[in-house]
């Protein structure tokens, strides 16, 4: 965080709200003698400094304790009200500091409100279904999927907007597109966490929410290549790759929040390997 400039709103806006604020997932309120926690959305053993603003919302002390260092998206899908509650604390705080927020937040929320949308639209158990989509290594496919969807949407944006000649700000607040089948389990959740995502993008990128909204899915479906649509034009979904893609998709996958991929065939040599190349050594030398 970068200290006299940019990110000192944040800091002072972070304090107030542990004193005085509610819990980022839960709405619990802070009390004189109980005051919020600093809950790193981005955890330290996941790349996330200890003292980066961007990164830090107030959470009470269980939420805190209870997360640990689960992947967020896990923990807002666990309880999927949690996504709203995360959504209304952004969509509260001036626009000068949630400028300020890091852009692998967002990425996180919509990786979180893209799951919800996918899993509640089938046949199948929501539940059952999100395990599968979370399953192994998709839970991570997704979530740099979606931060390259949110990154790859804000280049476009701004370049668009360096381009016009006026801003036209953040529209109607729910697009008709979003508007999410009455049949469907959690509909309210999706249609209104991504619609308040949206309208926080549309005031953080000083755009309008129609034009984020566009964004990103155009983004979106150039995040992979579609197999075939089972929810044919709902905007919230997206097909999961084939079992013969998932190579190509790891190769695609890069460092993400200190995850590397390791190369395949390498073996790992135990301590015991190493002791028994040293003996043997060793008694080359006495030998000669």
């Amino acid at each position: 965080m970068r200290g006299n400039g940019q990110g000192g709103s944040l800091q002072r806006e972070l304090e107030h709200r542990i004193k005085t604020g509610r819990c980022v997932y839960c709405r619990a309120p802070a009390a004189p003698d109980r005051p919020l926690t600093r809950e790193h959305v981005i955890p330290q053993a996941r790349g996330g400094r200890r003292k980066d603003a961007r990164i830090i919302v107030p959470a009470c002390a269980p939420c805190n304790q209870r997360r640990g260092c689960q992947e967020v998206v896990l923990f807002l899908l666990a309880r999927p009200r949690r996504i709203l509650a995360f959504l209304d604390y952004l969509a509260t705080l001036p626009p000068d500091t949630v400028r300020q927020i890091d852009v692998r937040v967002f990425a996180e929320l919509y990786a979180a409100v893209w799951l919800l949308a996918e899993s509640a639209h089938g046949g199948e158990p929501w539940r059952t279904q999100l395990r599968r989509l979370c399953a192994g290594r998709r839970l991570h496919r997704r979530r740099y999927a979606a931060r390259r969807i949110v990154t790859a949407a804000a280049v476009r944006i701004e370049r668009a907007r360096d381009r016009a000649a006026s801003y036209a700000g953040p529209s109607c607040p729910i697009p008709a597109a979003l508007r999410a089948d009455e049949d469907g389990r959690h509909a309210d959740t999706i249609a209104r966490g991504m619609a308040t995502l949206i309208g926080t993008l549309a005031l953080v990128w000083e755009a309008s929410a129609d034009q984020v909204h566009e964004e990103l899915e155009r983004e979106r479906r150039r995040a992979h290549r579609t197999i075939g649509e089972r929810h044919p034009g709902h905007p919230a979904l997206a097909t999961e790759p084939a079992d013969d893609e998932e190579d190509d998709d790891d190769a695609r996958v890069v460092s993400l929040d200190g995850w590397k991929r390791r190369g395949r065939g390498r073996r790992r040599r135990s301590r015991v390997d190493a002791k028994g190349r040293r003996g043997a050594a060793r008694g080359r030398g006495r030998a000669a």
